[in-house]
């Protein structure tokens, strides 16, 4: 039974006869998906109405969807599956002039200073810097709930960080789900100059090195423009989704060298 079939069930008292519950089940199902202004509306409603969790979770992204907790103290779930996905080419991402010579310097630096990226080496930590609200936000979507699911999604190898170290010190990196061959990048941060996108460079070599098909980044009007993020429509996203979720793919614990 689906996540909407379990809705709508739940609506119906448990002493109907089973002819009339399944009748009953189909209004409410048609009802449901006409007012909501669809049927993938209408799953998205469902999904909204359950508790964070790493099954909700793991669901929502198997359809195409990505979860945003409500930052009001709420326990709704707000999914979103727009037209427009931001998609970094695994096969053809760039890397920037500004991001190479930063790098080819970096290599030149006392081992105190040079940057060091690990995998999955301290995901917690990198987690909770994520969380912590920047500029003038006083607000996160990365809730305390949030951090518990991601965890848990962690140690069941769905969840993933690369992180930026600099004399032994977390500076940088960012967190992401991992299903078979689709990889979809939740957020980034860092505290010194650059160590977010040193590793969000590391992470693109390791996603072409394992073998990944389908990279989600977020928006594509972003920064992630400087490393050859497109523009996908649903159709065709949901399609490469298909694929690379069908992909045998394994995140494994290996940090890329560079080849420069």
């Amino acid at each position: 039974m689906g996540i909407l079939s379990k809705q709508v069930s739940s609506i119906i008292p448990k002493n109907v006869r089973k002819t009339t519950k399944g009748f009953l089940q189909q209004v409410f199902h048609t009802a449901l998906t006409k007012v909501s202004g669809g049927k993938d509306k209408a799953i998205s409603w469902s999904y909204s109405q359950y508790e964070l969790s790493p099954y909700v979770i793991l669901q929502g992204y198997l359809m195409g969807a990505y979860p945003m907790p409500d930052m009001n103290g709420s326990k709704t779930l707000n999914w979103y599956d727009p037209e427009i996905r931001g998609i970094i080419p695994v096969d053809n991402f760039k890397m920037g002039k500004d991001l190479l010579s930063c790098l080819k310097k970096d290599k030149l630096k006392d081992a105190g200073k040079r940057f060091e990226v690990k995998v999955n080496a301290n995901f917690h930590e990198t987690l909770l810097a994520c969380s912590r609200p920047r500029g003038e936000k006083t607000k996160t979507w990365i809730t305390p709930e949030y951090i518990k699911v991601a965890l848990e999604l962690h140690q069941i190898g769905i969840a993933h960080s690369i992180e930026t170290y600099q004399n032994g010190r977390l500076v940088g990196g960012g967190f992401g789900i991992a299903i078979n061959g689709y990889y979809a990048s939740l957020s980034m941060f860092n505290t010194v100059d650059n160590a977010g996108k040193v590793a969000f460079y590391y992470l693109l070599l390791k996603l072409k090195a394992d073998g990944f098909k389908l990279h989600v980044s977020g928006d594509a009007n972003s920064w992630f423009t400087q490393y050859g993020a497109i523009n996908m429509e649903k159709q065709e996203f949901r399609d490469s989704l298909v694929k690379a979720i069908a992909s045998p793919v394994v995140f494994s614990n290996k940090v890329p060298e560079l080849s420069f």
